[in-house]
């Protein structure tokens, strides 16, 4: 599996276990656009504020910091690439992971 398709399954998630329903079928699910228009609506159903920025893998991380603290969790990145999909995929674990504490 890509990272990108394991990075929407784990969005697709969180998405579908806050009630959201999304229809991505008019996305190319290989763009950074679709991650970033996925994490913002995990942020609406938050209530939290959408950081600025680019389209980047980097700029995904300050959005993806925001749940993960927003969900009382805490995750150390300092030794990871903040421009790698890696990076993305191992915060929406640690969401995925919070939310099965929940469930």
């Amino acid at each position: 599996m890509d990272e990108y398709t394991e990075i929407h399954e784990k969005l697709d998630f969180l998405l579908e276990d806050h009630g959201i329903k999304f229809d991505d079928s008019h996305f190319d699910k290989q763009t950074l656009h679709s991650l970033h228009v996925k994490a913002d609506k995990l942020l609406k159903a938050h209530k939290c504020t959408i950081p600025e920025g680019d389209e980047s893998v980097g700029a995904l991380q300050p959005k993806l910091n925001r749940l993960i603290s927003g969900h009382g969790k805490t995750f150390d990145a300092s030794d990871l690439d903040p421009e790698s999909l890696n990076t993305v995929v191992e915060k929406l674990t640690v969401l995925v992971g919070a939310h099965g504490e929940h469930s």
